[in-house]
């Protein structure tokens, strides 16, 4: 609870801490609900990402990721207004998650770089790599049936064994071998091919804003260079 910056109107862990096989490179994954618009941050090996309660509630309607992934997960830390019962009332699941795993393929031109843009922000382009492979995943495992986040069960369930050592791989050495390594994982996936016929980052946002908000607002992260690529991202994206 220390590092947590105020305000918030409620508190939440989620994640491997959450339901208890973290391993000892896990990160702490706390969720700051908050009365106004407050950027995501990081304080050692806390990523905190703040929501207000209005979004929370529309995402859980929509039946998006994050809320499904708080309404089966999450333990309340501070949450005084019974925020997660009334999410776990809001929620409703989406008849399958092609729309997820479409807007993910929309994002493959995100990630075609070469080694020297990649130098230039590498921390943020391992983590979007990183965020769009689990996403598409995630998606993939809850349509066969998967029962929990838990990365371990969604790889067994897919049959993605070798995916553990690439994820492991481009989040602990973000350099760029591990990088198109996860590049070419996102790519096998996915069907898609990492290519960018617009050329430039900017051009491909504003192509994007006509047909994907969600490519669009990574795109505008990634050219902001702002961490970490989680569910923040998607605050005014109904995934």
């Amino acid at each position: 609870m220390g590092v947590i910056r105020p305000p918030f109107t409620a508190l939440f862990l989620y994640g491997s801490h959450a339901r208890g096989d973290a391993e000892e490179a896990s990160d702490v994954d706390v969720l700051q609900v908050t009365p106004t618009h407050m950027a995501p941050y990081a304080v050692g090996g806390v990523n905190v990402t703040c929501y207000r309660r209005e979004q929370l509630l529309r995402i859980a309607r929509n039946g998006g990721l994050f809320a499904r992934h708080l309404v089966e997960e999450a333990l309340p830390l501070a949450d005084p207004q019974d925020l997660l019962g009334a999410l776990k009332s809001a929620y409703v699941g989406p008849l399958d998650y092609h729309a997820v795993k479409n807007e993910v393929r929309g994002c493959a031109p995100l990630l075609d770089v070469p080694e020297r843009q990649f130098i230039e922000n590498a921390e943020g382009l391992s983590s979007l790599v990183s965020y769009l492979i689990r996403t598409y995943l995630y998606g993939s495992a809850f349509e066969q049936g998967a029962r929990s986040f838990a990365m371990g069960h969604v790889l067994e369930l897919l049959g993605q064994h070798r995916a553990r050592i690439t994820l492991s791989n481009v989040r602990s050495q973000r350099n760029f071998p591990a990088f198109t390594a996860a590049r070419t994982l996102f790519e096998d996936l996915t069907g898609t091919t990492c290519q960018r016929k617009e050329g430039s980052l900017e051009a491909f946002i504003v192509n994007a804003s006509a047909h994907n908000d969600f490519a669009m607002i990574l795109g505008l992260r990634l050219l902001a260079r702002g961490r970490p690529f989680t569910y923040d991202a998607l605050q005014d994206v109904e995934l």
